[in-house]
């Protein structure tokens, strides 16, 4: 009985285990592992954390503490002025602070110093976990039974209010209102609030809780000794009815991921709970086996898992999925696949045979026995939903629901020959492609076009069937098309009916893409006739095209030897993005095989590879694709050890990055690194930079983090950086600003210095130089009037003495003769008379005359003496007065006036003094002459009857005064007094240049 009871028992058991056994090898997952030999301080990672700029922080258990980019680590120590190597927690705040836990207690650590935290005794104290809340506060558990809460540099402890069970604390996390929550050992959770610990739910005896978990659904997750359970977040006081079992493993940590997933870290792997389903990894399925101790989400959906032994581990939910052996297939080296209406897989293998796969049970289904054991090539559908195998020799296989039916091929190919390809065309047409030529089966016949008939080529690689209703059939030497069963050359270019196509796909609005071996892709749009090449200068990974095709979205997706590319092809033949697919898309094969593409009826894409078969699924991948953005991380002169913060401010001690720097002329070289942080494609970033005032245009893309700029010249620069993920998507740009002072002589002062004093001594010099001038012209002219006085004095003199000698001698001839007629009144005696007089008026005026050239007349004083003799002497025998007032200023008796004004003012004022006595009636005559600042001014003012206008009688006298006046630059006026009289008034500027004192 007890056999009997056992068997059925074991077998179930049996089966079960199967069951599950064969559920965890039907999916392949992508985890990333990453330990000691990666770069990572130690295996042992008790903690993990995300900073703003995305960096993971991981901190280990003897290692310290190790930071990563995507792509390498960098580990800090105690050396590094780390609190200890073995750390037990780390937490970071938004604003980049760091807080780490040891068995030394808590510390701030800037990576450059650590800033111990006191506790309220100043006692020791060993710190187990540390956490922060959305308010910025830093909470630590202490001795394993006090929750400490840091203000400023020392830490408080909070008491419980409402605690039923004392216990230990085991862990801390945040509720979907980012209220701090605590649980104890003993089931209880309190809510932590600014003064205190306050009791919110308790759970039922004996339930030990290691940690807790509130998620999005207001669900409380419960890891316990008894295992993993889930509760309504609402209900307060537990029971156990309240508790459904999710999972008997034994939890250390749980988080919600953005998709509403449960993820928990177990004593042994780690578990995924979504929708009711739990899918457990381990070392059967990609993971590990080590402990789990710390979880993370970062900002791109990845999921981290850090393990007590085994390193780190990273879960990209993959673009790609994949089938091969480890899922239950027989064999990796996929020759082709299709998929029926029903959604099941045939799948071929390379010398292994067929599979026949139920993707929705995960299991293999019976392969027909006339197909067991064949070598297939190629496989199909046809419009009627039949499958057709095309055979490593001369014959195929059509497979209907009722039938498998042979049709050989002898007649049209050798033994030897075999099926490469083969297409459904219209209706029941079958296009098989052949070692020898094309076949078309229209359900009923075979037709044959050989090279014979026109192809270009025996061997026929595959068809491509046109939306025209045309056949496009790629042969070794080029291209033929099919249209109403006549085979002709292919018209639509030239260059490209002798393209060997390896593949061929062609777009629903006419772009038609033809992979080759060699020479890329070519692309041509059979409506335009537009052509393009792309290449692994594009872009592409590689110049060797195995699979082109298009999806539901227009994107070609191109599979090569080293990868899949996805291109967003414009109408205008441009890559308006370009995506790379690899082992961090969850695609590890990298290698596919020829004309193994497929797209399902819902947008799928499928694709065979040497390392089974790959599944895309647009609306589940994750778009990772996000703007990436940059950070600065060193500035620094190449070679050279100088600290940059002495030429600028440092903001952040973890980089070596100084804002506002200002470099001297003599540095004037600087490497800028910089880097972008992506952990779900690393490897796909590519970077764009600028440095604005040296670089005209954007240089890249580029996969370096760094750039030196040597002999720069002095000024301000910005250099510009930005990130893709190898598509031409570029993220936010970042930019750092510096200048190189220039030396001082280059500076805006100095050269304002210099230009002043420039200006200055030109100004200088200009003066000088006129100074000089006016020196020579001075003294040149001081020679000349001094040789024209000299020379007037001269002929004042030889013409006074010659002129006054003849003018005697005829006076005295001329009184001889009137002697000589004493007595005697006749003609002659009268003209003898008139001579006399005649000679005495000469004499009179040449007297004038003579003065005027003397250089004493052109002393203004001298002048306004002779002027008041003048009027003196005119007017001794008549009963008019003369008044005159000739007083002028100390500094001004000596003035000089210029040579030919002297006779023009005697001229003037004789004229108006003659003029006075003619014709005035006046009593008095008043003569003043002053000078003021070069301006001098003579006035003749009599108190007669006034002159009137218009003149009549004296008016060409008036008109010689004007003249005169005219020619020594000075302005005359004539007009009556007020009452009455006439006032003649002279006013003149002496010119500077020649009125100065009189040099003797």
């Amino acid at each position: 009985m007890l056999i009997n009871h056992w068997f059925p028992k074991g077998l179930f058991v049996c089966i079960w285990l199967l069951g599950i056994l064969q559920a965890a090898v039907a999916q392949v997952y992508h985890f990333q592992h990453y330990d000691i030999f990666s770069g990572l301080g130690q295996s042992q990672v008790s903690d993990i954390e995300q900073d703003r700029f995305g960096y993971i922080w991981l901190s280990t258990r003897g290692g310290g503490i190790s930071r990563f980019d995507g792509l390498h680590f960098t580990t800090y120590r105690k050396e590094d002025n780390l609190p200890a190597n073995n750390i037990v927690s780390l937490e970071i705040s938004p604003k980049g602070s760091m807080y780490v836990g040891t068995s030394l207690g808590l510390s701030i650590y800037d990576g450059k110093k650590t800033l111990p935290v006191k506790s309220p005794t100043q006692e020791s104290y060993t710190v187990a976990s540390v956490i922060g809340d959305k308010r910025g506060n830093i909470y630590a558990i202490c001795n394993a039974s006090r929750l400490g809460k840091l203000v400023k540099d020392s830490l408080i402890f909070l008491k419980k209010q409402g605690s039923e069970r004392p216990s230990f604390y085991s862990d801390m996390t945040l509720n979907p209102l980012q209220q701090l929550m605590v649980a104890t050992y003993s089931g209880e959770i309190f809510e932590v609030t600014s003064t205190h610990l306050q009791h919110r739910y308790t759970t039922p005896d004996g339930l030990v809780l290691r940690c807790i978990l509130f998620d999005s659904k207001d669900s409380l997750w419960l890891g316990t000794e008894q295992g993993i359970f889930r509760t309504s977040a609402k209900n307060k006081n537990i029971q156990k009815s309240d508790l459904k079992l999710i999972s008997k493993e034994l939890a250390y940590e749980m988080i919600e991921a953005s998709d509403g997933s449960v993820w928990v870290g177990l004593s042994v792997g780690a578990m995924k709970y979504n929708q009711g389903k739990v899918l457990q990894f381990g070392s059967n399925n990609g993971f590990t086996n080590f402990m789990v101790k710390g979880l993370l989400e970062d900002r791109e959906g990845n999921i981290w898992f850090t393990t007590d032994g085994d390193g780190v581990y990273k879960f990209t939910n993959p673009s790609f999925t994949s089938l091969n052996e480890s899922s239950g297939l027989s064999a990796n080296t996929i020759s082709s696949f299709v998929m029926t209406p029903s959604g099941v897989l045939w799948v071929s293998y390379f010398g292994k045979g067929l599979d026949i796969w139920n993707p929705q049970t995960q299991k293999r289904l019976p392969v027909p026995k006339a197909l067991q054991n064949k070598r297939i090539n190629c496989l199909a559908t046809d419009n009627e939903g039949n499958v057709w195998i095309g055979l490593a020799g001369p014959g195929v296989y059509k497979v209907s629901k009722n039938q498998t039916e042979y049709i050989p091929l002898d007649s049209y190919i050798t033994s030897h020959g075999i099926i490469l390809f083969m297409e459904a065309g219209q209706g029941k047409e079958m296009w098989i492609s052949t070692s020898n030529g094309v076949l078309v089966h229209d359900g009923s016949q075979l037709r044959h076009y050989s090279y014979r008939d026109g192809l270009k080529g025996v061997f026929v690689r595959r068809t491509l069937q046109l939306p025209s209703g045309e056949t496009l059939i790629s042969g070794a030497r080029g291209l033929n098309v099919i249209k109403d069963r006549t085979l002709t050359e292919f018209l639509y270019d030239k260059d490209l009916a002798s393209f060997p196509a390896l593949s061929m796909a062609q777009r629903p609005d006419g772009l038609l893409a033809l992979g080759s071996f060699e020479d890329g892709v070519a692309v041509l749009d059979l409506k335009t006739g537009k052509k393009k090449y792309f290449t692994v200068k594009n872009g592409l990974c590689s110049n060797l095209i195995y699979n082109t095709i298009f999806d539901k979205e227009g994107r070609l997706w191109i599979g090569t030897e080293r990868g899949i590319d996805q291109l967003d092809i414009t109408k205008d033949l441009k890559i308006n993005n370009l995506r790379h697919f690899n082992e961090t898309d969850g695609f590890i094969a990298r290698e596919t095989n020829a004309n193994t593409a497929m797209l399902s009826p819902e947008g799928d894409l499928w694709i065979g590879t040497i390392k089974g078969l790959f599944h895309y699924q647009p609306n589940k991948a994750k778009n990772t694709l996000k703007a990436l953005k940059v950070h600065f991380t060193d500035v620094r002169i190449p070679f050279d050890t100088t600290n940059l913060a002495q030429y600028g401010e440092s903001e952040n001690s973890w980089y070596n990055v100084p804002v506002s720097l200002e470099l001297p002329y003599t540095k004037n070289q600087l490497k800028i690194s910089y880097i972008a942080i992506n952990h779900s494609r690393p490897d796909h970033i590519r970077y764009q930079y600028q440095l604005e005032g040296a670089d005209t245009d954007w240089l890249g893309p580029t996969e370096q983090t760094a750039v030196v700029y040597s002999h720069l010249i002095p000024g301000k620069y910005r250099f510009k950086v930005r990130a893709s993920l190898g598509d031409n998507q570029w993220g936010e740009i970042s930019a750092y600003e510096f200048e190189i002072i220039p030396p001082f002589y280059q500076r805006w002062w100095f050269i304002l210095i210099i230009v002043v004093a420039m200006v200055s001594l030109a100004i200088l010099s200009q003066k000088l130089y006129i100074q000089y001038r006016t020196r020579r012209v001075l003294a040149y002219e001081k020679l000349k009037q001094e040789a024209e006085a000299a020379i007037r004095v001269q002929i004042a003199q030889d013409f006074h003495d010659e002129l006054g000698n003849r003018l005697a001698a005829i006076r005295m001839q001329s009184n001889v003769l009137k002697f000589r007629f004493n007595g005697h009144e006749s003609e002659e005696k009268r003209i003898v008379g008139e001579i006399e007089k005649n000679v005495v008026r000469l004499f009179r005026d040449t007297k004038d005359f003579i003065w005027s050239i003397d250089p004493e007349s052109n002393q203004i004083t001298e002048l306004a003496l002779y002027i008041k003799d003048l009027g003196e002497n005119l007017l001794q025998d008549t009963p008019i007065r003369f008044h005159a007032n000739t007083h002028f200023p100390p500094d001004a008796t000596d003035l000089v006036l210029p040579p030919g004004w002297s006779i023009q003012v005697i001229m003037i004022f004789k004229e108006a003094l003659t003029n006075c006595v003619k014709h005035a009636q006046c009593k008095n005559i008043y003569f003043t002459a002053t000078i003021e600042q070069q301006l001098l001014t003579f006035e003749l003012i009599d108190d007669g009857i006034g002159i009137k206008f218009p003149t009549e009688g004296y008016h060409k006298g008036l008109v010689n005064m004007r003249q005169r006046a005219e020619k020594i630059h000075c302005h005359l006026t004539i007009k009556p007094e007020n009452l009455k009289g006439t006032i003649v008034q002279l006013k003149g500027k002496i010119p500077t240049k020649t009125a100065s004192l009189k040099n003797r």
